[in-house]
């Protein structure tokens, strides 16, 4: 196993519920969330103590990115160790956490002699940028140089596509993503929006389907397009049973192909609301 290429991930990756949870050179960075006069650190709250939150005011939580100064620690102590790292952070237009990682980086590779950063978009979020680590990994014990593990893995967030749906447009709606009337409208006609978010890393509604049966069904039919593929990523916002309906669809649809299953933080689910779910279908080359 090789251990000169060194992983950092955000904590919208959910590394914790993973196989990356106990491998030691994979890392975290975590963003933090904010309701009122409380803030947290992504993952010390569950959603369920989040969502009470938000019910009990109907204030939505603030998230921010992980400070400059967690970049820059955990970057320099790796690069001091002589590590070469790799950082493949959420879609920026969802954050600002790509940027802020790339500016970590340029300073820690003028102050640290051989420094070795790298920072990708995923183009996407949540396990499925896990699952592009996991990948890097593996490909790594073929011999790769940094130059080939950094196009390896921009190549990994190109085939990766992103389709989810949120239970409730409220969540959308306070944080600006879609109109008032249009929130009104939907949840009185209980519209459910798929959303694919592309490879500019821009929300596009693919589709709006009247029930949450129907939503799951036609989210796979829309991944359709992209098969055959690779591996298969399951997300949601306590969600069990959706997932699990999904898993079993994607498996009988696809055998052999792996899938994994897990939940979100609650920086993602404070901007997507409770029973958000969403499918990650990584195409083959």
């Amino acid at each position: 196993m090789r251990n000169d290429i060194h992983i950092v991930l955000d904590s919208t990756a959910v590394m914790g519920e993973t196989p990356l949870k106990n491998d030691s050179r994979c890392h975290e960075l975590k963003l933090s969330v904010r309701h009122g006069k409380t803030e947290w650190r992504d993952g010390e709250k569950s959603l369920a103590e989040m969502f009470a939150m938000v019910e009990a005011n109907g204030e939505l939580p603030k998230t921010s990115q992980p400070p400059l100064g967690d970049f820059l620690a955990i970057f320099k102590e790796l690069a001091e160790q002589g590590k070469k790292i790799l950082m493949i952070t959420i879609d920026g237009v969802l954050s600002g956490t790509v940027q802020t990682a790339r500016l970590a980086a340029k300073q820690v590779i003028k102050e640290v002699p051989g420094a070795d950063i790298r920072v990708v978009d995923s183009l996407t979020t949540a396990n499925a940028v896990s699952g592009m680590a996991m990948a890097v990994l593996e490909y790594i014990e073929n011999g790769a140089d940094m130059d080939e593990v950094e196009a390896y893995a921009n190549d990994l967030a190109q085939r990766t596509e992103t389709i989810f749906s949120v239970d409730t447009l409220t969540y959308l709606q306070k944080g600006g993503r879609i109109g008032a009337v249009g929130a009104l409208v939907g949840n009185l006609l209980g519209i459910r929006p798929i959303v694919y978010l592309d490879k500019k890393g821009e929300l596009t509604i693919a589709d709006k389907v009247r029930t949450r049966t129907k939503t799951l069904r036609r989210m796979v039919e829309l991944g359709e397009r992209f098969a055959p593929f690779e591996a298969m990523y399951i997300a949601h916002a306590e969600a069990p049973e959706d997932a699990e309906t999904l898993k079993k669809q994607l498996m009988e649809m696809y055998p052999g192909v792996p899938i994994l299953v897990t939940g979100i933080g609650t920086v993602l689910a404070s901007h997507l609301g409770p029973k958000v779910i969403g499918i990650f279908l990584r195409r083959k080359k």
